[in-house]
């Protein structure tokens, strides 16, 4: 490096980075938001599934229940996904989640899926609603809370219309904590959880 009077030459003056602020770069992952199912109510899913008639379906993986509020998009700015989610729950409380009913769905004239349906109650769609806006996203279709515990596969025509499924879930749960997971790459399995926010109790201080 040469110096004139004390001074970098211009010519060699050194190339300066800066950093370029907006959208992180990289690959996005897919995730969504929701709520894991845990306690009692974790292990009467599993019974349920273990009573399922014999058609093809792919049974959920017990660690991967769950229930979805935000449906899954694309996202490269995990850390400030996780911020604005953190932000949107900083006031919610506890809530009870009760579980209603199992049937197939979501078309039961034509279902894809079977799981077991939940109260719609007034705090999972407040929390449903302040988690969207923080996302900025829109459902196109009617809110039913619901688990999904198999799904059906392969060409199994009408097999299923021989099999009745429905039956009451007298069961419920706290909803203690809303999570922000990750979807498998290509060949995984599992749902990843990218970032977990406690809901605090009414007895507590707020955050």
């Amino acid at each position: 490096m040469k110096y004139h009077d004390g001074r970098l030459t211009k010519r060699k003056r050194p190339k300066v980075h800066r950093r370029r602020w907006g959208e992180p770069g990289g690959v996005g992952r897919r995730v969504f938001v929701g709520i894991r199912i845990n306690g009692d109510a974790l292990e009467r899913l599993v019974e349920l599934q273990d009573g399922l008639p014999p058609i093809p379906m792919r049974i959920i993986p017990k660690r991967d229940l769950h229930l979805t509020l935000v449906p899954p998009w694309m996202e490269k700015d995990i850390a400030g996904a996780a911020k604005r989610m953190r932000d949107a729950l900083e006031r919610p409380f506890t809530f009870p989640l009760k579980f209603k009913y199992l049937s197939y769905g979501p078309d039961t004239d034509n279902p894809r899926l079977i799981w077991v349906s939940c109260e719609a109650s007034k705090r999972l769609i407040e929390l449903k609603k302040r988690l969207l806006k923080a996302f900025g996203r829109k459902e196109e279709v009617p809110f039913t809370p619901h688990v999904t515990i198999a799904r059906l596969i392969g060409s199994y025509g009408d097999s299923w219309r021989d099999h009745h499924v429905g039956k009451n879930v007298p069961v419920s749960m706290d909803v203690e904590a809303i999570e922000l997971l990750a979807s498998p790459h290509r060949g995984g399995i599992g749902y990843k959880t990218l970032k977990r926010v406690r809901l605090h109790r009414e007895d507590e201080t707020p955050r």
